[in-house]
Order: structure tokens, then sequence, then C-alpha cells
């Protein structure tokens, strides 16, 4: 089934063919009027196209809206049809995978948490963690009879997600350049893609909730977890920050925007923070207010700095992330010398469960479906259609399949 996926791509090469599906996907429900009205394309085209899309199944009717002001037939609605293939997300951390599948609507439709076992990560490393990851996902979507046309990976750490290796993680103990790839596909024949946590959580907020492409925002990321997966490990606050501007997610030089450690960290200091402690197990406890307090000084400065539009909290339960928002509201008014722009939107994240592997998800959604910039010329792959010179970049995607 994923070769039929993989035909179906590639015969699209036409770059309002993509403009179009682009749009269906991130509509999730749109009339041909709408398409036509907002990419300023000609009816007619528009139809030829959705008829295309219509015939290799991946664009499907859906529902009849209210007739236009002056009349005529009710619109139909188009939306991409979700049961064509199924996206997967895998999220590993110290304590726990969390695996899902969503189908190309964004609906999710497994998900499964299991514990990391110490034994087992000293004994297969990351890569056997991996490719039970993997397994798992390939079973559920055999089982529901549905092809996977990508897998996003969300690590602590610093990764090349261009060649895919992580370059270096403390928490899961990696030291040197991990082949994330080579390890994948041992046993994966579709693409895959890695990428940092946060910046997983970013692509959650952005795509799963719609944003609106002109919000700049940055994603807290926060975790309660074990320092490392080994035994007798302490229990800690961990915490990474994801940035994000209009259509793009930052990487910064290297890849290492978002690492985070606490400017009022000293050498005394036994986690990211200033604090001495090295083990906490409550999040309720006074240790880790402390800790909360601390971060929000931290966040505070960078938002009034980069003058961000949004700020998300995620990654722990509503009612903390809400009580850390409070705490960066007030010491971002605090710091901010000026009464104009005082205010900043600061909010507990949308997607408060799960939101790594969701995120790692919707990349994969937004690597099929997004729209490649015009490009250089060195960088256009032609293509012969129906008498017509067209391109498309060569994306990550389609150098994968």
């Amino acid at each position: 089934m994923h070769n039929e996926f993989v035909r179906v791509l590639n015969s699209l090469s036409d770059l309002n063919i993509l403009r179009i599906l682009n749009l269906i996907w991130r509509a999730k429900k749109i009339s041909r009027i709408e398409i036509a009205s907002i990419l300023k394309m000609d009816k007619s085209t528009v139809t030829k196209i959705i008829s295309r899309l219509e015939q290799k199944n991946l664009v499907q009717e859906t529902a009849f809206g209210e007739s236009l002001p002056q009349g005529g037939r009710k619109r139909i609605f188009l939306e991409i049809n979700g049961s064509f293939a199924c996206v997967g997300g895998i999220h590993i951390n110290t304590e726990q995978m969390i695996v899902c599948l969503a189908d190309l609507r964004g609906t999710i439709l497994f998900e499964s948490v299991q514990k990391i076992d110490e034994d087992e990560y000293a004994k297969n490393g990351f890569s056997g963690i991996l490719q039970d990851g993997i397994k798992l996902l390939q079973k559920n979507a055999e089982r529901m009879r549905i092809s996977i046309a990508g897998i996003g990976l969300g690590v602590p750490g610093i990764v090349d997600i261009e060649n895919k290796k992580i370059i270096q993680s403390i928490p899961l103990l990696i030291e040197k350049p991990f082949d994330i790839a080579q390890a994948a596909s041992e046993i994966l024949d579709v693409p895959f893609f890695l990428e940092n946590d946060a910046r997983c959580c970013c692509y959650a907020e952005r795509i799963g909730n719609k944003l609106k492409p002109s919000k700049n925002f940055m994603y807290v990321f926060i975790e309660h977890r074990r320092l490392h997966p080994i035994k007798n490990s302490p229990k800690n606050i961990s915490v990474g920050f994801g940035f994000a501007s209009k259509e793009k997610i930052f990487h910064g030089a290297n890849s290492c925007m978002g690492e985070f450690r606490s400017i009022f960290w000293s050498e005394t200091s036994s986690s990211q923070f200033s604090l001495a402690t090295q083990n906490i197990q409550n999040l309720e406890s006074e240790e880790a207010r402390k800790i909360f307090v601390e971060l929000g000084k931290n966040v505070a400065f960078l938002a009034n700095t980069l003058s961000l539009e949004l700020v998300f909290v995620g990654g722990i339960e509503k009612h903390l992330s809400e009580n850390l928002v409070d705490i960066i509201h007030k010491e971002s008014e605090r710091l901010w010398p000026y009464e104009w722009n005082k205010a900043k939107s600061i909010e507990s994240a949308n997607i408060t469960t799960h939101a790594v592997s969701y995120g790692a998800m919707m990349m994969v959604l937004d690597k099929i479906f997004s729209v490649p910039d015009f490009p250089a010329r060195e960088n256009l792959a032609y293509y012969e259609d129906d008498s017509e010179l067209l391109f498309r970049q060569k994306s990550e995607f389609l150098r994968d399949i």
C-alpha cells in the first residue's frame, strides 16, 4: 500500500496541484469557489485539478454549504481523504515511549504509552527502543489496513534534522552522533523524520491547532521525569524551548536553539536551575515552586526581549501550567519598561497530552502537504506532464520516497 501512496504523490508534480492540496488540508473543509478565490486561480483550472485529486482518492466531497448571496447551487465542500494513508509519531524520553498514528486529516487512530525498562535500555540501547516503537506502529497500521506515509520522532537533545542524527542527548546518554536513519531503515521503508521534542510541540500548536501563520511564538516544554534511563536515577524538572515565526520553526546555529539552562545556574547546581536539590518527586513541593518561579523569570526575559506575540506552556498538568503562566505574566509586566505593548499573550498549551508525539505526526503531515518556496534554478526538479514543463522543489520528503 505504501508504494501506491508514493506513486500518487509523485504524480502530483504541478505546483498548482500542490497549492490546492495544501489549502484543502489546512482549511479542513472548503469549496471549489473558495479555493479559486483564495489562490486567485481560474475556476475551470480548479475544477480540473480537483477532479484529478478525486480520481487519485486524495480528496473527497464532504458536505453541502449555503448558496452564495447571488444565488445558484449550494456549495459542495471538499476535504482530504483521511483514510488514504496515516502518519506515525514517536516520543522517547528517559521514562517512556509514546507512539501514535493519525490519518491524513490529523485524527488520532491509535495511541500507546510504553514504559522504558532500564535493563532493556542498557542491553539494546536507544535503537532497540526506537525499533520497538516502529514495529508497534506498523503492527497497528496493518491491523487497521491503512498504509503509513511517514513517521516522525521527537527526542530531547541536539539533533541534525537533515542528516537524521542525534548529535548529543544528555538525558538519553547519547554522547556522540547517533544515526537515526540507519537504525530506522533496518525495519522501515517509509520516510522518517527527526526533531527536537520542544520543536515538535511547536508543530502541534502551529498545525494541530491551526495557529495563524503570522503569529510568532515560543513553546515552553516541561517534563517531570528521571534524569537518565538508568536504575536509581533521580527525578527532576526538565525544560526545553521551541521558537516559531510565521510558517518557520527555528533551529538556530547547529540546530541548538531552545536548549536551556537558567541564567541563575552555577557550578553548584544539580539541574538546569540554581536549586541544589537534584531529586524532586512532587511538583506541588516547595522546591518545585521555586524552580517554576525561576523558570518564569527566564521565560519573561525572553518573551520581552524577543517581543513574542504568544508563549505556550505545556508538558505538565493543566493546573501547574496555568500557575506558571501567572508567574510569567507577572514577571513579564514587572520587567517591561513601557506602558505600550505591556500585555503579552501567555497561555497553557492547547494540546497537553502527548504533545511531542502528536507534534511529530504534524511535522510529517506538514512535509507531505507543504508547498515549496520558489527555489533557485539549480534546486529545481523538472517533470514532463501533459506537454507542460512542471517543477517541484527537491524536498526532503521526495528525496526519501
